[in-house]
């Protein structure tokens, strides 16, 4: 809900994220550009190559999800390497222990991503997914 006198920004993507709200050319034409989406940085190459085409734009807005949270996992790092990560032996374990576990973290999701995509599946994100419908674009 938003609050009286707020504006709320409306995405174009179905709550259910349905499949069948798509046609089968759209997904067919757009399988590349959607895989594309969740390399990090290039969500934004669907957009500008297809951006009529629901498929595709699905896809984007999952991959800029996925693009914030690895901005703010790499901005808890920085804090965490500037402030508890320079204990001498203990500092450096537990930071290279959280380097590993996030790069492996974000590496599945990515992998997950492209292979639904690629699949030409509009299944969201677990916990990133939720989000989908606050992406202004």
């Amino acid at each position: 809900m938003t609050p009286p006198g707020a504006r709320a920004i409306r995405a174009a993507v179905p709550a259910t994220s349905s499949q069948e709200s798509v046609r089968p050319e759209d997904i067919e034409r757009g399988r590349l550009l959607a895989c594309v989406a969740y390399l990090p940085g290039l969500c934004f190459v669907g957009l500008w190559g297809m951006p009529e085409n629901p498929f595709v734009a699905f896809h984007a807005r999952q991959g800029f999800l996925l693009l914030c949270a690895e901005v703010v996992a790499l901005a808890a790092v920085w804090i965490f390497d500037v402030s508890i990560g320079r204990i001498p032996i203990l500092g450096l374990l537990v930071g290279a222990l959280l380097r590993f576990a996030l790069g492996i973290g974000f590496l599945a999701v990515t992998v997950y991503g492209v292979i639904k995509a690629s699949g030409g599946e509009m299944t969201r994100i677990p916990a990133l997914g939720d989000f989908i419908e606050r992406v202004p674009f």
